[in-house]
């Protein structure tokens, strides 16, 4: 009977330990693992776990030589995130469903692709290197802003709710807004674009900034 409450109990310190370890956060890019231990290592164990982990809504990594944005996947209960001024070539965001604002400027990104982000409402991607970028499963959208990039090309059409948009200072030669009916404000200046190079369909009282003269 004895050795059967030993065995128990070690099995019981066993399962304890594996759970958690499972609960530690291996993150991807240490220098987002730092940022990141700086101001949510609640328990100041020198790791993160999943539970600090879940209790984050705002995330703040301006400036901290953050080449990855894989580990921002992990931050599932993140209403806001803040990655400017990093160094990251490409950033892809999904699986993160309370996200409302995400912000990756400054950040030298040539390709941006978000997916079933329903919550995400605004997203700036100013001051990049973007070629590609592709927007699925993000209805909310109001705000976008793409100026300083390489853009020669956008698909906005999914985006119904989006109010202003501005892709100043990009490659873009011909725009369609005609899908989108909330549009009221658009930014084109810095790019080879006439009036009769957007395609508007039914909307009129869209304010367009910046067409060559």
């Amino acid at each position: 009977m004895m050795k059967m409450k030993i065995f128990a109990t070690f099995g019981l310190v066993i399962s304890g330990y594996s759970l958690f370890c499972a609960q530690k956060i291996n993150f991807k890019d240490p220098n987002f693992e730092k940022g990141v231990l700086e101001n949510f290592d609640l328990n100041k164990n020198g790791s993160l776990e999943k539970l600090e982990a879940d209790m984050v809504t705002n995330l703040f990594l301006v400036q901290k030589g953050i080449t990855s944005a894989d580990d921002a996947l992990f931050f599932t209960n993140a209403k806001m995130i803040v990655l400017d001024d990093n160094a990251i070539p490409n950033v892809s965001v999904t699986g993160l469903p309370n996200l409302e604002l995400f912000s990756c400027t400054g950040c030298k990104i040539s390709s941006f692709k978000a997916e079933g982000l329903k919550n995400l409402a605004s997203l700036y991607l100013d001051n990049n290197l973007l070629e590609n970028i592709s927007l699925k499963g993000t209805p909310r959208i109001d705000q976008l802003t793409l100026s300083l990039n390489q853009l020669k090309t956008i698909d906005i059409t999914s985006l119904k709710n989006l109010r202003k948009l501005n892709i100043e200072h990009n490659k873009i030669q011909k725009l369609d807004i005609s899908g989108n009916p909330a549009l009221q404000t658009l930014n084109v200046g810095g790019n080879t674009m006439k009036e009769t190079d957007i395609k508007k369909g039914a909307k009129t009282d869209v304010t367009i900034f910046g067409f060559e003269q």
